[in-house]
Protein backbone atom coordinates (compact mmCIF):
# COMPACT_ATOMS: atom_id res chain seq x y z
CA UNK A 1 0.00 0.00 0.00
CA UNK A 2 1.64 3.17 -1.16
CA UNK A 3 1.10 6.73 0.88
CA UNK A 4 -1.38 9.06 -1.03
CA UNK A 5 -0.33 12.51 -2.24
CA UNK A 6 -2.26 15.37 -0.28
CA UNK A 7 -5.36 16.49 -2.65
CA UNK A 8 -4.60 19.58 -4.20
CA UNK A 9 -7.11 21.61 -1.69
CA UNK A 10 -5.19 20.35 1.10
CA UNK A 11 -2.41 21.17 -0.23
CA UNK A 12 -3.30 24.31 -1.16
CA UNK A 13 -4.96 25.72 2.30
CA UNK A 14 -2.07 24.29 3.53
CA UNK A 15 0.38 26.48 1.74
CA UNK A 16 -2.21 29.43 1.96
CA UNK A 17 -1.86 28.88 5.83
CA UNK A 18 2.00 29.00 6.02
CA UNK A 19 2.38 31.58 3.94
CA UNK A 20 0.33 33.86 6.47
CA UNK A 21 1.97 32.45 9.63
CA UNK A 22 4.98 33.45 7.81
CA UNK A 23 4.14 36.52 6.91
CA UNK A 24 3.34 37.05 10.51
CA UNK A 25 6.62 36.18 11.93
CA UNK A 26 8.64 38.46 9.64
CA UNK A 27 6.24 41.27 11.01
CA UNK A 28 6.11 40.13 14.28
CA UNK A 29 10.52 40.02 14.55
CA UNK A 30 10.24 43.60 12.50
CA UNK A 31 8.06 45.64 14.07
CA UNK A 32 6.89 43.85 17.38
CA UNK A 33 3.57 42.43 18.09
CA UNK A 34 1.80 45.46 19.03
CA UNK A 35 2.58 47.40 16.50
CA UNK A 36 1.95 44.51 13.58
CA UNK A 37 -1.76 44.93 12.13
CA UNK A 38 -3.64 42.36 10.59
CA UNK A 39 -3.35 44.88 7.34
CA UNK A 40 0.24 44.59 7.19
CA UNK A 41 0.27 40.19 7.70
CA UNK A 42 -2.52 40.27 5.09
CA UNK A 43 -0.29 42.84 2.63
CA UNK A 44 3.13 40.73 3.32
CA UNK A 45 1.44 37.36 3.07
CA UNK A 46 -0.33 38.19 -0.45
CA UNK A 47 -3.77 36.62 0.38
CA UNK A 48 -6.96 38.20 -0.17
CA UNK A 49 -8.73 39.57 3.30
CA UNK A 50 -11.46 37.09 2.80
CA UNK A 51 -8.89 33.96 2.95
CA UNK A 52 -6.76 35.71 6.11
CA UNK A 53 -10.08 36.07 8.00
CA UNK A 54 -11.07 33.10 7.17
CA UNK A 55 -8.14 31.23 8.80
CA UNK A 56 -7.72 33.48 11.52
CA UNK A 57 -10.60 36.09 12.72
CA UNK A 58 -8.07 38.04 14.58
CA UNK A 59 -4.05 39.07 14.85
CA UNK A 60 -4.07 37.10 18.38
CA UNK A 61 -5.81 34.06 16.86
CA UNK A 62 -2.91 34.45 13.99
CA UNK A 63 0.05 34.98 16.91
CA UNK A 64 -1.32 31.59 18.97
CA UNK A 65 -0.95 29.51 16.18
CA UNK A 66 2.71 30.71 15.31
CA UNK A 67 3.32 30.06 19.00
CA UNK A 68 1.41 26.18 18.57
CA UNK A 69 2.81 25.65 15.57
CA UNK A 70 6.79 26.41 16.43
CA UNK A 71 5.83 24.24 19.88
CA UNK A 72 4.63 21.25 18.15
CA UNK A 73 7.59 21.44 15.57
CA UNK A 74 9.98 21.85 18.94
CA UNK A 75 8.05 18.69 20.86
CA UNK A 76 8.57 16.38 17.96
CA UNK A 77 11.85 15.72 18.41
CA UNK A 78 11.22 14.49 22.32
CA UNK A 79 8.80 12.47 21.10
CA UNK A 80 11.17 11.11 18.73
CA UNK A 81 13.67 10.98 21.81
CA UNK A 82 11.48 9.39 24.23
CA UNK A 83 10.54 6.65 21.39
CA UNK A 84 14.37 5.76 21.41
CA UNK A 85 13.79 4.96 25.74
CA UNK A 86 16.87 6.40 26.40
CA UNK A 87 18.51 4.09 29.23
CA UNK A 88 19.96 6.23 31.54
CA UNK A 89 19.22 9.68 33.19
CA UNK A 90 21.94 11.55 31.39
CA UNK A 91 20.86 10.61 28.08
CA UNK A 92 17.43 11.19 28.26
CA UNK A 93 18.58 14.62 29.94
CA UNK A 94 21.60 15.04 27.87
CA UNK A 95 19.42 14.07 24.48
CA UNK A 96 16.46 16.73 25.51
CA UNK A 97 18.82 20.09 26.06
CA UNK A 98 20.55 19.11 22.78
CA UNK A 99 17.54 18.50 20.83
CA UNK A 100 16.50 21.97 22.72
CA UNK A 101 19.58 24.17 21.54
CA UNK A 102 19.87 22.81 18.02
CA UNK A 103 15.96 23.03 17.74
CA UNK A 104 17.11 27.25 18.78
CA UNK A 105 19.99 26.96 16.76
CA UNK A 106 18.19 25.92 13.64
CA UNK A 107 14.67 28.41 14.19
CA UNK A 108 16.08 31.21 15.11
CA UNK A 109 13.13 33.61 13.87
CA UNK A 110 10.62 31.13 15.52
CA UNK A 111 12.95 30.73 18.85
CA UNK A 112 13.35 34.43 18.87
CA UNK A 113 9.05 34.94 18.59
CA UNK A 114 8.65 32.31 21.25
CA UNK A 115 10.56 33.97 23.31
CA UNK A 116 9.41 37.91 23.06
CA UNK A 117 5.74 36.04 23.20
CA UNK A 118 6.38 34.03 26.84
CA UNK A 119 3.51 31.71 27.75
CA UNK A 120 -0.28 32.20 26.31
CA UNK A 121 -2.64 33.84 28.03
CA UNK A 122 -5.06 31.21 29.09
CA UNK A 123 -8.19 31.83 28.03
CA UNK A 124 -6.25 33.06 24.43
CA UNK A 125 -6.97 30.78 21.43
CA UNK A 126 -4.22 28.60 21.63
CA UNK A 127 -3.77 27.96 24.81
CA UNK A 128 -6.22 24.98 25.26
CA UNK A 129 -4.27 23.21 22.35
CA UNK A 130 -0.87 24.15 23.63
CA UNK A 131 -2.16 22.91 27.05
CA UNK A 132 -2.64 19.88 25.94
CA UNK A 133 0.16 18.94 23.87
CA UNK A 134 2.33 19.45 27.05
CA UNK A 135 0.24 17.34 29.29
CA UNK A 136 0.79 14.81 27.14
CA UNK A 137 4.40 15.64 26.64
CA UNK A 138 4.78 15.84 30.57
CA UNK A 139 2.89 12.32 31.00
CA UNK A 140 5.22 10.44 28.37
CA UNK A 141 8.11 11.85 30.26
CA UNK A 142 7.06 10.82 34.04
CA UNK A 143 6.01 7.40 32.51
CA UNK A 144 9.58 6.97 31.45
CA UNK A 145 11.05 8.54 34.85
CA UNK A 146 9.09 6.12 37.61
CA UNK A 147 11.11 3.56 37.16
CA UNK A 148 14.20 5.78 37.84
CA UNK A 149 12.44 7.16 40.64
CA UNK A 150 11.64 3.64 42.10
CA UNK A 151 15.14 2.39 42.29
CA UNK A 152 16.23 5.99 43.88
CA UNK A 153 18.36 6.91 40.80
CA UNK A 154 16.15 10.16 40.72
CA UNK A 155 14.88 12.40 43.48
CA UNK A 156 10.95 12.85 43.85
CA UNK A 157 10.03 15.54 42.31
CA UNK A 158 7.12 16.82 40.46
CA UNK A 159 7.51 17.22 36.84
CA UNK A 160 7.02 21.03 37.06
CA UNK A 161 10.15 21.06 38.51
CA UNK A 162 12.10 18.34 36.31
CA UNK A 163 11.57 21.06 33.13
CA UNK A 164 12.31 23.93 35.32
CA UNK A 165 15.71 22.02 36.31
CA UNK A 166 16.67 20.54 33.02
CA UNK A 167 15.19 23.18 30.38
CA UNK A 168 15.46 26.26 32.33
CA UNK A 169 19.06 26.60 32.41
CA UNK A 170 19.50 26.25 28.85
CA UNK A 171 16.90 28.71 28.34
CA UNK A 172 18.57 31.48 30.26
CA UNK A 173 21.52 30.83 28.11
CA UNK A 174 19.43 30.80 24.66
CA UNK A 175 18.08 34.02 25.49
CA UNK A 176 21.86 35.41 25.87
CA UNK A 177 22.99 33.38 22.27
CA UNK A 178 19.60 35.27 20.50
CA UNK A 179 20.60 38.63 22.06
CA UNK A 180 24.55 38.30 20.83
CA UNK A 181 25.81 37.96 23.70
CA UNK A 182 27.35 34.74 23.79
CA UNK A 183 29.57 34.29 20.86
CA UNK A 184 30.19 30.58 21.47
CA UNK A 185 27.42 27.82 19.43
CA UNK A 186 24.55 27.43 21.59
CA UNK A 187 25.68 23.12 21.42
CA UNK A 188 29.10 24.33 23.36
CA UNK A 189 27.18 24.39 26.61
CA UNK A 190 25.13 21.24 26.06
CA UNK A 191 27.48 19.01 28.43
CA UNK A 192 27.66 21.68 30.95
CA UNK A 193 24.24 22.48 30.98
CA UNK A 194 23.47 18.28 31.24
CA UNK A 195 26.00 18.16 33.99
CA UNK A 196 24.32 20.69 36.14
CA UNK A 197 20.77 19.33 35.43
CA UNK A 198 21.47 15.59 36.06
CA UNK A 199 23.06 16.63 39.59
CA UNK A 200 20.06 18.45 40.74
CA UNK A 201 18.05 15.48 39.80
CA UNK A 202 19.93 12.95 41.36
CA UNK A 203 20.97 15.05 44.61
CA UNK A 204 25.00 14.35 43.63
CA UNK A 205 27.52 17.23 42.90
CA UNK A 206 28.42 17.48 39.43
CA UNK A 207 32.24 16.50 38.58
CA UNK A 208 34.42 19.34 37.37
CA UNK A 209 34.65 19.19 33.59
CA UNK A 210 38.06 19.82 31.87
CA UNK A 211 38.20 22.93 29.20
CA UNK A 212 35.13 24.46 31.38
CA UNK A 213 35.31 28.26 31.37
CA UNK A 214 36.88 29.40 34.10
CA UNK A 215 37.36 33.51 35.13
CA UNK A 216 38.91 35.45 32.70
CA UNK A 217 39.69 38.13 35.14
CA UNK A 218 40.64 38.20 39.19
CA UNK A 219 41.73 40.52 41.91
CA UNK A 220 45.14 40.69 43.52
CA UNK A 221 45.58 42.06 47.02
CA UNK A 222 49.39 43.10 48.07
CA UNK A 223 51.06 43.75 51.40
CA UNK A 224 54.25 45.95 51.79
CA UNK A 225 56.03 44.37 54.55
CA UNK A 226 59.65 45.78 56.48
CA UNK A 227 62.34 43.48 56.79
CA UNK A 228 61.04 43.83 60.42
CA UNK A 229 57.17 42.67 59.90
CA UNK A 230 55.30 45.66 60.03
CA UNK A 231 52.95 46.35 57.08
CA UNK A 232 54.25 49.44 55.13
CA UNK A 233 51.14 49.41 52.85
CA UNK A 234 48.61 47.78 51.40
CA UNK A 235 46.83 48.05 47.66
CA UNK A 236 44.76 45.62 45.16
CA UNK A 237 45.09 45.36 41.39
CA UNK A 238 43.01 43.53 38.92
CA UNK A 239 44.64 41.10 36.41
CA UNK A 240 43.94 39.34 33.18
CA UNK A 241 44.17 35.67 33.67
CA UNK A 242 45.50 33.53 30.44
CA UNK A 243 46.74 30.31 29.55
CA UNK A 244 48.87 28.70 32.15
CA UNK A 245 52.03 27.84 30.83
CA UNK A 246 54.43 25.06 29.49
CA UNK A 247 54.37 23.69 33.41
CA UNK A 248 50.81 24.40 34.43
CA UNK A 249 51.28 27.57 36.28
CA UNK A 250 49.26 29.81 36.08
CA UNK A 251 50.51 33.30 34.49
CA UNK A 252 48.57 36.72 33.69
CA UNK A 253 48.68 40.22 32.00
CA UNK A 254 50.22 42.96 33.41
CA UNK A 255 48.01 44.02 36.51
CA UNK A 256 45.67 47.25 36.30
CA UNK A 257 45.05 49.35 39.10
CA UNK A 258 42.22 49.83 40.67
Amino acid sequence: MTDRAPAPAASASSDTRSRILDAALACFLEAGYEQTTVARIRERSGVSNGTLFHRFPTKEAIADALYVESMASFQDGLWRLLARRPRTLRAAVRGTIAHQVEWIEANVDRARFVYTRGTLDVDSPGSTELEEMNRKLAAAYQDWLAPLIQRGLVRPTSMLMVNAIVTGPTHSVARLWLAGRIGSPLRAYVDELADAACAALTGTPAQARRGAPVASRGVVRLELVSDRGEVLGRGEASTEIVAAGPRGAASSAAPDPI
